[in-house]
């Protein structure tokens, strides 16, 4: 006995995602996760001007943002032309990621060893877009920074919330314009 049910479109599949729509959306995402955080990096500054001193909120935030952003949008793009549904995987997968981007900020207010492992997991990024955004050069000798054997001080947990809301800032601003301004207008009836 066959079914009656219409068979799924192409584009129910894709949740009406256009790939038109993905051209203009993408960059603007890229765009708009990078200046949320740029705006908060301001606030956060202006209330408590000690954070000045915060090298996160420097160059590696704008290279982890980007970073970060533009890997949610190729993520996307992968996900709608190869999964059903991509929307709500996207959504699932975003998530999860957003949940193991926190580790190493977590990992950085526990101090010595976990401080480390936190750092040593945020690195190859940092060093990825050290290749497209070169540090300024500086006019003193390199810091050592403490040797292996000493003990490495927690980030205070101030600072810490801080990046976790960054990470959280620029995941949110990621799901909802590619899942919501990516989808083709529904039909007038």
């Amino acid at each position: 006995m066959m079914s009656t049910a219409p068979a799924e479109t192409a584009a129910e599949r894709r949740d009406g995602v256009s790939f038109t729509r993905l051209l203009w959306v993408a960059p603007l995402t890229v765009v708009a996760a990078l200046v949320v955080n740029l705006v908060i990096k301001t606030l956060v500054q202006a209330l408590d001007p000690s954070l000045q001193e915060m090298g996160q909120l420097g160059r590696s935030l704008i290279v982890l943002t980007l970073e970060g952003a533009i890997l949610a949008v190729i993520v996307f793009a992968l996900m709608v032309w190869l999964v059903p549904h991509p929307i709500r995987w996207f959504r699932i997968v975003a998530i999860i990621a957003l949940l193991i981007s926190l580790i190493p900020d977590l990992l950085l207010g526990l101090g010595g060893d976990a401080r480390r492992l936190g750092s040593s997991m945020v690195s190859p990024f940092s060093r990825f877009g050290g290749m497209f955004f070169p540090a300024a050069p500086s006019g003193g000798p390199p810091s050592g920074g403490p040797s292996p054997a000493e003990t490495l001080p927690g980030l205070p947990w101030e600072r810490v919330l801080i990046l976790m809301l960054l990470h959280i800032a620029t995941a949110v601003v990621c799901i909802v314009l590619l899942t919501t301004l990516t989808r083709e207008p529904a039909p007038e009836a």
